[in-house]
Formats: structure tokens, C-alpha cells, sequence
């Protein structure tokens, strides 16, 4: 493969070449047509001779160093264009990324070193777009985690100031807890910070998952009966408890929820239910309202996907509700699913049943 050494090494031999190769043929034909003209025109003298070949080799002299001179220009504005181009494009490239284009992409040249360069700065720029879309999507990630339990506590909290709901032992208990998961939220956010690692083994422990179901419901109980839309909560009082992440399964049922009273029309119901099935345990939380378009269905689970972006303007969230959820019951070994049909939306979840 030729490289831009090459190429200018052999430019350089290519264009000495062509300048001796002329040198040496004006040297060649002038020196001819003097012999001719020296022996025509017969001079009497030696030093008569000698001026006349001095004239004319001075005269081949000039022009073999207007040609070299001519051939040399060329071959080195050929050069440097050759390795300005790329170079100017490259300089171009960095001043979008300074501005804040973290797109910015160069063209390989043919030559190895520019093409080198050129794929160093390629790869510098994708590193840069993907760590500026991880550092976006851990600010969503915290905004999200940060917003569910700053919500259910507004709104009891305006519940409570209002009258709507008693300050009862219950309702402070739930309070309280959403208080501490919030707490160790933001503890855990303190330690990433601090780079402990936030992927340390967690202590397990059992898990009511119908209780769990119950105070999410709760939590969110004003806001619902303030649209008018009625709650149905179907639990066995048999099912055993889960062992697992208590924070992470509340937080997978506190987005459901949440997503449900998001998304339920006003005047519908809601309907939670918690049920053995098959060796699992599976929780399901369905909403009354607009039907999730079927090729749109499997797409839920993705990070930022939104089935309605003007409603999710108005409602809130980042899009990554879902996805932390399919996240978090993944890791506890268990599957996530949906399905949306005649005015009514369901997303469930199944974790393995103890023993």
C-alpha cells in the first residue's frame, strides 16, 4: 500500500529525473548545433571558440533551471494540496466538535498516515458522542429515580394540606417510607459520586409483594380519586414472600403504577392484581384508556421510546420509566410483558417463587 512517504519520496525522484533528463538533452542539442556552428562558421581563434560555447552553455543552463523550476512548482503544489485538503477538513472538524458537534466525522483519505489521523479523530469524536449520551441518559436515570418519590410525597403532602385525606397512622407510615427511599437514593447517588461502586451486592430480604402493591396504590390514591378513576387491587393472601432487592421490586411497582395512573382516562379504573402462576409470581397492574398501537407495543421497553410524545410532554418522565423496570426484574431473574387491546392496557411482571 503507498503511503504518503512514498508518495512524496517518489514525487521528489520523479521530478529530479525529469529535470536531469532535460538538463541532459538541451546539453545534448545545444551542444550539437554549437559544434555545427563552430565548424560553419570556421573562427580564427581559440578564445572566439570558447565565448561562443560559454553563450550557449549558459543559455542551456537557463533553460533547464526555467523547467526544473517549473516542474518542481507543480509537483510541489501537488504535494501540498494533496495534504492540505485532508488537513483543512480535519481543522474543520475540530472546530465543531469545540462548538459543541459531537457528530462531527472526517473522510479517510487514501493515504496511511492521513487516513491514520483521520480514523484517530473519527474515534475520539464517537467516544465523545457516546460518553455525552451516557452522561445524558444517567442525568435522565436520576431525575427519573428522584421524581417518582418526590411526586407521591407532593401529592399527599397537598392531600393532606387540603383536607382530602386524613393524617392517619397509615398515611404517615407510607409517607415515611417514601421519605427513606428517597433518603437512600440519594445516598446511593452520593456514593457513585464518590466512585463506590454502585453495583456492590445488596442485602436481600423478603418481600410482601401484594403489601408492596397496596402502599404504591396508596401513595398515588388522591390524584386518582381527584379524576374520578376507581381502584381494584385482586391479591392472594397466599402467595409467599419474594426474596430480593426491597428498594429496586418497589420501585419496579411504584413506576407501574405511576405509569398507569399516567396514562388511565378520567373516570376509568385501575386494577392491580397479584397471582401464583407456574412456579412465579406475577403482578400485573391494567388501566382503562387509548389502546397502545401493536407495532408500538414491543417498543415500550426501550429506553426514551414514547408511544405519545406530545402526552408525554404534558405528563412528565423521561421515557425510561418502563426500561428500568424490564432492568431491575431481569436482574432478580425474572420477565416483563404488555398487551393493549379494546380500551384497555396491561404490563405485567413475573419474578421466581421461593423454594
Amino acid at each position: 500500500m503507498r503511503t504518503l512517504r512514498f508518495r512524496l519520496v517518489a514525487a521528489i525522484v520523479i521530478g529530479s529525473l525529469v529535470a536531469v533528463a532535460v538538463i541532459v538533452a538541451a546539453v545534448q542539442w545545444f551542444t550539437t548545433q554549437d559544434l555545427m556552428k563552430l565548424l560553419v562558421a570556421g573562427v580564427d581563434t581559440e578564445a572566439e571558440a570558447r565565448l561562443m560555447i560559454d553563450t550557449y552553455l549558459w543559455r542551456v543552463v537557463a533553460i533547464a533551471a526555467v523547467v526544473g523550476l517549473t516542474l518542481g512548482s507543480l509537483i510541489a503544489w501537488w504535494v501540498v494540496r494533496r495534504i492540505l485538503r485532508p488537513l483543512d477538513q480535519l481543522r474543520d472538524a475540530t472546530r465543531r466538535v469545540a462548538a459543541g458537534d459531537l457528530a462531527a466525522r472526517v473522510a479517510e483519505p487514501p493515504d496511511e498516515e492521513l487516513r491514520l489521523l483521520a480514523h484517530s479523530f473519527n474515534r475520539m469524536t464517537a467516544t465523545l458522542e457516546r460518553v455525552e449520551q451516557l452522561r445524558t441518559t444517567m442525568i435522565e436515570d436520576i431525575s427519573h429515580e428522584l421524581r417518582t418519590p418526590l411526586t407521591s410525597l407532593r401529592g399527599y403532602t397537598e392531600a393532606l394540606a387540603d383536607g382530602v385525606v386524613e393524617p392517619t397512622a397509615t398515611t404517615l407510615r407510607d409517607l415515611h417510607d417514601e421519605i427513606e427511599r428517597l433518603a437512600r437514593l440519594v445516598e446511593e447517588l452520593d456514593r457513585l459520586a464518590r466512585d463506590e461502586d454502585p453495583t456492590r451486592a445488596r442485602a436481600h430480604a423478603e418481600i410482601d409483594l401484594g403489601e408492596v402493591v397496596r402502599r404504591a396504590i396508596s401513595i398515588v390514591a388522591p390524584e386518582l380519586a381527584a379524576r374520578s378513576i376507581s381502584v381494584r387491587f385482586d391479591g392472594d393472601p397466599d402467595i409467599p414472600k419474594l426474596a430480593g432487592d426491597p428498594d429496586a421490586i418497589g420501585q419496579v411497582v411504584a413506576n407501574l403504577v405511576h405509569n398507569a395512573s399516567r396514562y388511565a382516562s378520567d373516570g376509568g379504573e385501575i386494577t392491580a392484581s397479584v397471582r401464583a402462576d407456574a412456579g412465579t409470581i406475577r403482578c400485573s397492574i391494567a388501566n382503562t384508556g387509548a389502546d397502545i398501537p401493536p407495532d408500538e407495543l414491543p417498543l415500550i421497553w426501550e429506553r426514551f421510546h414514547r408511544v405519545d410524545r406530545s402526552r408525554a410532554r404534558a405528563t412528565g418522565g423521561a421515557g425510561i420509566g418502563l426500561a428500568l423496570v424490564r432492568q431491575i426484574v431481569q436482574s432478580h431473574g425474572g420477565d416483563v410483558g404488555a398487551r393493549s387491546a379494546d380500551g384497555l392496557t396491561e404490563v405485567w411482571f413475573r419474578l421466581p417463587a421461593p423454594g
